[in-house]
């Protein structure tokens, strides 16, 4: 089984979210050449589709803007960024809108995690906000839960397929 996390991001302020949580796996000793792929890309458009060809799953962390207050973590369904939510992504062409892409392309993983982290400021070159560097701890803790007992249980995990079908808000 091949899993990748992506963070995604910018080196604006908040936008860093992603990023950081990939940063906290990495410090939490997962990732590696072979099974859990972390990696940070900067505003990738629809080259985040390309990502996705070699993975068995992927869970995408990006920061979004919906209005909720800085840190609440969203764990993002299909319809929440199939029908036009793209407006959460701080990017030009988001997050959600490579994923509508991919969708139509046919080109989804198996298993998809969208997590979002709400921010509050992009300002270059600023640190993120108390309440988001939070909210990366808390959910680098999640995630690497979800990523060990992936990594124990890999038929079930395999078999649970396309989670974010079926997710809820957290935080």
């Amino acid at each position: 089984m091949r899993v990748r996390v992506i963070g995604i991001g910018s080196p604006s302020g908040d936008d860093q979210a992603g990023w950081r949580v990939v940063d906290a796996l990495t410090a939490r000793g997962l990732g590696g050449p072979h099974e859990i792929l972390l990696e940070k890309l900067d505003r990738p458009g629809a080259a985040l589709i390309e990502r996705f060809a070699d993975a068995d799953c992927v869970i995408l962390v990006d920061a979004v803007c919906s209005g909720d207050a800085p840190g609440h973590i969203h764990h993002l369904r299909e319809s929440e960024w199939a029908h036009g939510r793209g407006s959460l992504s701080s990017h030009g062409f988001g997050v959600f809108d490579a994923l509508a892409l991919a969708r139509a392309l046919q080109a989804l993983p198996p298993r998809l995690e969208v997590y979002g982290i709400e921010i509050a400021s992009l300002e270059p070159g600023a640190l993120p906000d108390a309440a988001v560097c939070a909210a990366v701890e808390q959910l680098a803790d999640q995630l690497a839960g979800l990523l060990q007992r992936g990594l124990r249980d890999r038929q079930a995990w395999a078999q649970s397929g396309n989670s974010s079908r079926r997710s809820r808000k957290t935080n």
